[in-house]
């Protein structure tokens, strides 16, 4: 990935550095500022890699996107880490 071209994993790395740089960058292409449904935060990550869903359960448990406990709604969690 480059930092001008839109992001697009084939696969997510395996070490957790690499991952975790790579979910940073994912996190700063959504919104800080207001609530999302899960389809407007599918349509943020489809592109960027196919199994989406994957991509937003790695963002929930990396603590870099959080949601209500029914999957409703979701947002970035703005932290010193990841402003």
């Amino acid at each position: 990935m480059t930092q001008n071209a839109p992001l697009h994993l084939e696969r997510l790395p395996r070490k957790q550095k690499r991952l975790q740089r790579v979910l940073e960058q994912i996190v700063t292409t959504i919104p800080t500022d207001h609530r999302l449904t899960e389809a407007e935060i599918n349509a943020y990550l489809q592109p960027i890699y196919a199994d989406y869903a994957l991509l937003r359960r790695s963002l929930i448990d990396w603590h870099y996107l959080d949601r209500t406990p029914d999957g409703t709604a979701y947002w970035r969690v703005t932290t010193e880490r990841n402003v």
